[in-house]
């Protein structure tokens, strides 16, 4: 039971998306919703008077996934509204890995992602993309020509390139007509990921490609970080499916690879994230909660939280909630592409563990555990919120009961 106990309270600081907690590695293996749209009534009491099947310790709830119960989900309430937290499991397993990184000029295409596909690659997210024992992860890193669409315009004689503002007036080409300019009619010239180029989407690079154009050749590709994670494999191994996955992106040679030693183990999740459908998982679990009476939520809140809902969407940074948005709306949003955010910079090793029932929780009609205090909550419009409080120390202090590898 101490051990349990330990668990809740490392969860109720750690994972609090607004406390100075440090980002878990099991983050990509779980999606995190904090409810804190005003409107939305969260009130675990009286209905959870009778809930069964399920770990409860100081008002936060610990029980199997009614969408697999293989999963593990976790109820809270924290300072900035009520999380609703679903994670598959992982464990540390005894086996060699290996890692590498380094930077390349990558355009992830449609036509890119069906060639990996088409040589057996899975992917999550299109960033994430693994074979056998070799996972590779994309990550853009921003360019400094802008900021916004506004800084870039179109130049060349017949307004065929985007470019910074500045460069654009200044670039000069031939006066030749090419057919497929009409192309530039399907997308806009604007700033991705800090850098000026035609926007990329599937009609426009299939128009290109209908008229023999590479889009690489008129698409700019952005710098990406590539990260290598390879099990039980040799270096020769390892830098020929870097290789084969480069040659995907049109890249031909191979960069000079440096590994760091191989390490004594790696986190493996008990589920195949893959066979995981995460915005059904959110889905089934929001509806279940508001059919017991635990929350008051919309159907249409329900559909938008799920439609944003996926692997990964979870901890300090990328959990999902309603935040403003760039142009100042608000919307059901990962918090760190809200306005303005507070980034959490910290990881940590640390894994928590469950000893849970076999069975998926159910409100039946014997009283299993009288609360001290009514938690009913209603959210109140908070949408940004804070970094700060004690959270991380007290979360630290706690590691030390939870590690198991």
């Amino acid at each position: 039971m101490k051990r349990v106990m330990v668990l809740i309270v490392f969860l109720m600081f750690a994972l609090t998306p607004l406390s100075e907690a440090c980002m878990s590695p099991t983050d990509v293996y779980a999606v995190e919703v904090v409810l804190n749209k005003p409107g939305i009534i969260y009130k675990p009491y009286p209905a959870f008077n009778a809930l069964h099947n399920a770990i409860v310790e100081n008002d936060t709830f610990i029980f199997r996934s009614h969408y697999d119960k293989r999963l593990v989900v976790v109820l809270w309430n924290a300072s900035d509204g009520p999380h609703l937290r679903i994670e598959i499991p992982a464990e540390w397993r005894e086996t060699g890995l290996t890692k590498t990184a380094f930077n390349a000029s990558l355009l992830i295409t449609t036509d890119a992602l069906e060639k990996l596909k088409a040589d057996g690659w899975k992917t999550r997210d299109n960033l994430t993309f693994t074979r056998d024992n070799v996972t590779i992860t994309l990550t853009p890193v921003a360019g400094e020509e802008c900021t916004l669409d506004g800084d870039c315009a179109t130049g060349g004689c017949s307004g065929e390139v985007c470019a910074p503002r500045e460069e654009a007036t200044r670039i000069v080409t031939p006066c030749v007509y090419r057919e497929w300019y009409t192309c530039l009619g399907l997308t806009s010239c604007g700033c991705v990921n800090g850098i000026c180029t035609w926007k990329p989407n599937d009609a426009f690079e299939s128009c290109l490609r209908e008229h023999g154009i590479d889009p690489e050749k008129v698409i700019r590709a952005g710098l990406v970080r590539v990260e290598v994670e390879a099990y039980n494999m040799e270096p020769g191994e390892v830098e020929a499916a870097v290789k084969d996955f480069l040659s995907a992106f049109g890249v031909d040679c191979n960069p000079a690879l440096t590994f760091v030693e191989p390490m004594s183990g790696r986190l493996v999740p008990v589920v195949d994230s893959s066979e995981v459908n995460f915005s059904e998982a959110v889905k089934v679990e929001l509806e279940w909660l508001r059919d017991v009476g635990v929350l008051q939520i919309s159907d249409e809140d329900i559909e938008a939280i799920a439609k944003v809902a996926g692997p990964g969407k979870a901890g300090p940074n990328s959990h999902i909630g309603w935040y403003e948005t760039k142009d100042g709306t608000y919307a059901w949003i990962p918090y760190e592409e809200s306005l303005n955010p507070m980034l959490v910079r910290c990881t940590t090793d640390e894994v928590p563990t469950y000893n849970l029932p076999n069975g998926t929780a159910y409100v039946g009609p014997t009283v299993t555990q009288s609360p001290s205090t009514d938690a009913t909550t209603s959210t109140e419009s908070s949408p940004n919120g804070g970094i700060c409080g004690p959270a991380l120390v007290v979360g630290l202090s706690l590691f030390a009961f939870l590690r198991r590898r």
